[in-house]
């Protein structure tokens, strides 16, 4: 299994912001029923005030927020990575959408700063919405509420009104994608599901250069992937609904062709390849029907030999004449 799709699948899941190992309970069913009905990709995330994993810990430590929000948190004495238990971000045809998150808030505090920074707040629906609109000073737009003091909601502000009229009238996103994500979250610690792949995956298949897996992607009609940490591994596992059985298989055949490569070229490379073979001696790849089944598992001290920023080495002497 090649690197790329690795870090396809990490930075899809951490597009979002979060990504740190949990406790599995599956996605919280009250924040599933404020995404909206039309909603084709999910994205769920647990987080874990307890981040005993070194990738973890390196994955938040990436996540960077816009200046004037990180002022706004500071001053509210709100921090993401510390305060949110879970996330849920929802999407139609592209990664921009709805964003949901459960934990533990001081709305009032927040609301205050938030006005202090330039946000503007108004009453909808019995609920404080406090709204930026991007300019030189706010370069985020979007709104936010929220519904209690464990419950919170960002978007554009017609999506988040959406939320406010869902919750009083009790309706509850049900079908498909639903069902999908209560049956990916309950074994994953991150994970994305989604009945159409959006043009946005397609994207960041080229960007990370993927090649004939980018052919791969759009024969998908539905695609789910997760990862989860254990004390010492770390297990990604993909589902694909293709078009087809045919496409199915041949997605397999593709991807055991370069595992299959992979291993050829680690084992007449020498010892700085070792990483390689182990990635793909563990990936298993099958296919049932019109379903492609991938998972992979390796020690997550590996895995953050992979995905983390190698050490600076010793710095050069330097003789003096």
């Amino acid at each position: 299994m090649s690197n790329a799709i690795v870090k396809l699948v990490l930075t899809t899941l951490a597009a979002f912001g979060l990504f740190a190992p949990a406790a599995l309970a599956g996605v919280d069913p009250a924040l599933l029923a404020l995404v909206q009905p039309d909603a084709k990709m999910l994205i769920g995330i647990q987080v874990s005030q307890s981040q005993a994993s070194p990738l973890g810990k390196y994955l938040l430590s990436q996540v960077q927020l816009e200046g004037n929000t990180n002022q706004v948190m500071t001053a509210a004495g709100f921090d993401p990575r510390r305060d949110l238990r879970e996330i849920l971000a929802a999407s139609g045809d592209g990664l921009a959408g709805l964003l949901l998150g459960r934990g533990s808030f001081q709305p009032a505090k927040i609301a205050k700063a938030a006005v202090l920074a330039g946000a503007v707040s108004s009453t909808y629906g019995g609920a404080q919405v406090l709204t930026l609109n991007g300019n030189a000073k706010n370069k985020v737009a979007g709104s936010m509420v929220f519904l209690d003091a464990s419950t919170v909601a960002a978007g554009d502000t017609d999506a988040v009104k959406a939320v406010i009229d869902r919750r009083r009238t009790g309706a509850a996103l049900s079908g498909q994608l639903a069902d999908r994500a209560r049956q990916i979250s309950s074994s994953n610690d991150a994970w994305v599901a989604t009945l159409t792949p959006p043009a946005a995956l397609s994207s960041a298949a080229q960007s990370a250069q993927l090649g004939p897996f980018q052919n791969l992607l759009q024969s998908a009609v539905q695609l789910s992937a997760g990862v989860k940490f254990a004390a010492t591994q770390v297990t990604l596992s993909a589902e694909v609904v293709a078009r087809s059985a045919q496409d199915a298989q041949s997605m397999a055949d593709v991807l055991k062709f370069f595992a299959g490569m992979m291993q050829q070229q680690a084992n007449s490379s020498g010892p700085n390849t070792s990483k390689a073979p182990s990635l793909a001696d563990a990936a298993q790849i099958s296919s049932s029907g019109s379903v492609m089944h991938l998972v992979i598992s390796v020690p997550e001290q590996q895995m953050e030999q992979l995905l983390l920023p190698a050490p600076a080495g010793p710095p050069k002497k330097v003789a003096l004449r």
